[in-house]
């Protein structure tokens, strides 16, 4: 705890020191004052500030907790309207509020007060059902059950020293856990915030590529996770040797990490959408989805990867096409339904890991597999199809019987060969197109 004591004892005078090096108000000069007469101006200036922001749409707090040796935790937008008689507004959507409603947009009213200690501080001091989760030490049953039995709950604050501040940004920081938290006046309501936040989330962090990689041209270094609000930020995917986690909050442009981090030479927090919505920017840092290895773990998935004859060549269709019409023909009560990359499911000489043809009746479903290889390389984009004609499973025959067999092994001899891949959105892709590398008048779609 001594060291506690002695950060406390130090943070209000640099507190203090930073308000006055970044206020916007030079105009007046306190420092003929004594320092409580100075904190006192301070604090009026700062609730006149709050009070006239909330006079339009309020304010966007981008609170954050500490967080536990356990456990880390987002950052969350919560929203605040503040009046002159005390009273404030806070407002939130996030997934700790509790009787029923969590993720509901929800509104608490509760009072505050700006305290001269030595230096100014907003306190929340009493009871707000959007706040005071965070510094209850009895967490709320959403949250790991360890922080329970500690008492310490998620390490919020609800008294916020001030650092600095002017007419549109206040910054904070916890004064018992010293998170920052970030006051910025808002240029729509709550709600419409919320909603455009909400659908760049989804854009870049719903989809089930959860990887990027984050480059400057000279490094490069990755992140994994980023939709749960806080990241691991790694030297590499596979096994890193370096990993530290990174808070944030989701904004209508993209995200913004608690803290600056590092990628060589660039300081880098706040991302932002491309216009074509393919990356995420800050500064000369990319941050790319790294969706090649979503598809490499689909292709090496057990029948994940669908091939249809919708978006693809003439030639492949018209194979396809005579395939599902020559089965419907033979087999009156059979048809066709779908032909995968990976393995079939099966048991036995049914089973295999290559091109896997799936017919279907009312209560069975018929498989045929050709044996072979299907290979994804993320680094390159490239997948490569390499199965044998000649290797079917025993159901072939029954197809053979009838005289369609040619229809499978000719789309099989068709399909061999390496294809360049390209999704239909980078960041959560639903369907590629493959066309061949060496006749790109080749091509056919895969679906995830």
């Amino acid at each position: 705890m001594k060291h506690q004591n002695i950060y406390r004892a130090l943070l209000p005078v640099a507190a203090l020191a930073s308000v006055f090096s970044a206020c916007t108000f030079e105009q007046e000069d306190f420092f003929d004052e004594s320092a409580s007469l100075r904190i006192q101006h301070t604090n009026e200036k700062v609730k006149d500030i709050l009070c006239q922001g909330s006079e339009q749409n309020g304010w966007l707090i981008q609170y954050y907790v500490a967080g536990t040796e356990d456990y880390d935790f987002e950052g969350f937008n919560l929203f605040g309207r503040f009046y002159n008689n005390g009273k404030v507004t806070l407002s939130g959507d996030h997934r700790f509020l509790r009787n029923g409603k969590a993720g509901s947009y929800t509104e608490c009213s509760s009072f505050y007060e700006m305290l001269a200690e030595e230096g100014p501080v907003l306190c929340f001091d009493t009871w707000n059902d959007v706040l005071t989760v965070f510094v209850d030490p009895v967490s709320p049953s959403s949250a790991p059950g360890t922080l329970v039995s500690d008492g310490e709950g998620m390490h919020g604050d609800d008294r916020l020293v001030l650092s600095s501040f002017n007419e549109n940004e206040l910054v904070f920081r916890g004064e018992r856990y010293t998170a920052p938290i970030r006051f910025i006046r808002l240029d729509r309501s709550p709600e419409e915030y919320l909603a455009a936040t909400n659908s760049a989330k989804m854009t870049f962090a719903g989809g089930k590529v959860d990887e990027y990689s984050l480059s400057n041209g000279s490094v490069t270094r990755f992140v994994s996770g980023l939709s749960k609000g806080y990241f691991d930020y790694v030297d590499r995917l596979d096994d890193p040797l370096d990993k530290s986690v990174k808070s944030c909050v989701f904004t209508p442009e993209g995200f913004r990490t608690r803290d600056p981090f590092v990628l060589g030479n660039d300081t880098i927090q706040e991302f932002t959408l491309d216009l074509e919505n393919e990356r995420l920017v800050c500064g000369n840092v990319v941050m790319l989805p790294c969706w090649g290895r979503y598809v490499r773990k689909q292709v090496n998935a057990n029948g994940a990867v669908t091939i249809t004859a919708e978006g693809a060549c003439d030639s492949f269709a018209n194979l396809y096409n005579k395939l599902v019409s020559d089965i419907a023909t033979q087999f009156t009560t059979q048809t066709f339904s779908r032909l995968s990359f990976g393995r079939s499911g099966e048991t036995g000489s049914n089973q295999r890991t290559g091109l896997t043809f799936y017919s279907a009746t009312a209560n069975r479903t018929y498989i045929t597999g050709f044996g072979g290889s299907i290979s994804f390389d993320d680094a390159t984009n490239v997948l490569t199809i390499d199965v044998d004609p000649n290797d079917p499973s025993s159901n072939f025959n029954g197809y053979n019987n009838k005289g369609i067999g040619s229809s499978f092994t000719d789309i099989v001899n068709a399909l061999n060969g390496s294809y360049s891949v390209t999704v239909n959105n980078t960041f959560g892709p639903k369907t590629a197109t493959c066309v061949k590398t060496n006749d790109s008048s080749f091509y056919f779609q895969i679906n995830f």
